[in-house]
């Protein structure tokens, strides 16, 4: 069998046994990085305030035996109206299944847990197809191919009174490390910063790898966490169906190295409660992003010239700030103003793009009629290496974004958005090397929980 055919078989199994689960067995929405966890399943069923469009199919029950399950659809539909080449519009999404097995209730084996999610994807990138040459995508959930990947397989297990967790399979990073929201559509904004700027390397969802995670409660509000990632890019693949759906260990690949975040995470709790991070990681790996010149050493009487040996003994690094933090309690729910600040520093030897500062302000319950209803602005900014190749190097691209976001039932939420990209690829040339415009974006994200 060709390999275009084993994965789209394998992506027609995947798909067939999502199915399956979710309408023969029953759901418990265990919810994806989409919106606020659903409201507690209600006995009075109403298809319009109900949580899950097709209703409890018996996730309850399922839950209180300790399996947990949610299938989610994500949609972002978008359009320029200035910027690039051509107006023209997109649109790409992904529908994610989720599992938790709670293994206390399935087996008596006391703090263990197994994850497995898959994420198909489908669409297209408007930066494409637009011809606009930023380096952050305007549709964020764009990205590592039209395929259904193995996003999670793990098991977790919980040790000296939960003080300690230890995890490991096929992890992506963003779980357990750096920023963990995404709402808004400019990439900026979303996931995890670091490999917003550093793909090549540090994989965001739903890319996973083989990986051990150590999480370890130093105090009540207080925790440490260190991870261990085969960063290989083979595992972006898209056409080894046994790397990116069956948890396969991908061929050697000489720009591989490993991955060691570290991270020190503060969540004040309160009615005034937050999420608080800051972090570093290293990796072993030698390659430099393309668009940076080689290392160059001066050689007396022969000036600079590129030196292969050093460049292959030194390794990658970085550190970030992540801050999400509550700021008012406006109601009896989520409502209230919430802010969050990322910075991310990259080694400036061998990063493209070496930072990336986002700042953004939330508001739930924008009105008293609308308690469940959201609106939210962000500015941030990505900014090219000084040393890179290019009419764009040292540029600062700028991307603003504000989006309201309309509850229209209890399972679908609608964001209505608008961003304005300022210097897209730094300062705003495109590979030819021509200035564009900056970029006018509209667009709707559609999230439903099935």
């Amino acid at each position: 069998m060709s390999l275009e055919k084993s994965a789209s078989a394998a992506r027609l199994c995947g798909a067939g046994i999502v199915l399956s689960l979710l309408l023969g067995s029953g759901a418990h929405a265990a919810d994806l990085p989409t919106k606020a966890p659903p409201v507690p399943y209600a006995a009075a069923d109403d298809f319009w305030t109900r949580p899950y469009l097709f209703g409890d199919l018996g996730r309850t029950r399922l839950k209180e035996q300790g399996i947990s399950l949610a299938l989610t659809l994500g949609d972002e539909a978008v359009a320029n109206l200035s910027g690039g080449a051509r107006n023209t519009g997109a649109n790409a999404g992904q529908l994610a299944f989720q599992a938790k097995f709670d293994l206390a209730k399935l087996a008596g084996v006391q703090g263990g847990t197994v994850g497995l999610t898959l994420v198909d994807r489908f669409g297209n990138n408007l930066n494409s197809e637009a011809d606009i040459p930023a380096l952050q995508l305007t549709n964020e959930v764009f990205g590592r191919g039209n395929i259904l990947r193995l996003t999670e397989l793990s098991y977790a297990q919980k040790l000296l009174d939960d003080r300690l967790e230890l995890k490991g399979g096929r992890l992506p990073v963003g779980s357990d490390f750096f920023f963990g929201e995404c709402d808004f559509i400019n990439l900026t904004f979303c996931g995890g910063q670091p490999g917003n700027i550093l793909g090549g390397y540090i994989f965001n969802w739903p890319v996973s790898q083989w990986a051990g995670v150590a999480h370890f409660n130093l105090a009540k509000e207080w925790k440490i966490s260190v991870g261990v990632y085969d960063a290989n890019p083979n595992y972006l693949t898209t056409s080894d169906p046994t790397i990116y759906f069956l948890p396969g260990i991908p061929a050697s690949n000489p720009a591989a190295g490993v991955l060691v975040p570290v991270e020190l995470t503060w969540t004040p709790s309160g009615p005034l409660n937050g999420t608080w991070r800051l972090g570093g990681w290293y990796d072993g790996a030698s390659t430099i992003d393309g668009g940076l010149p080689g290392i160059v050493t001066t050689i007396p009487g022969l000036g600079g010239v590129p030196d292969q040996n050093l460049g292959d003994q030194r390794g990658r690094f970085g550190v970030y700030e992540s801050i999400l933090q509550r700021l008012t309690v406006d109601g009896p729910k989520t409502q209230g103003w919430y802010t969050f600040l990322n910075t991310t520093v990259a080694d400036h030897r061998t990063s493209f793009q070496d930072y990336q500062i986002a700042w953004g302000v939330k508001h739930s319950g924008t009105f008293a009629s609308r308690p469940d209803d959201e609106v939210g602005f962000a500015v941030g900014t990505t900014h090219v290496n000084s040393a890179a190749l290019g009419p764009n190097a040292g540029g600062n691209e700028v991307p603003i974004e504000l989006w309201y976001g309309l509850q229209a039932t209890g399972w679908m939420n609608l964001k209505f958005d608008a961003q304005y990209v300022i210097n897209p690829g730094g300062r705003g040339f495109n590979a030819a090397g021509v200035k564009t415009d900056n970029a006018w974006v509209l667009g709707l994200r559609t999230a439903v929980r099935f």
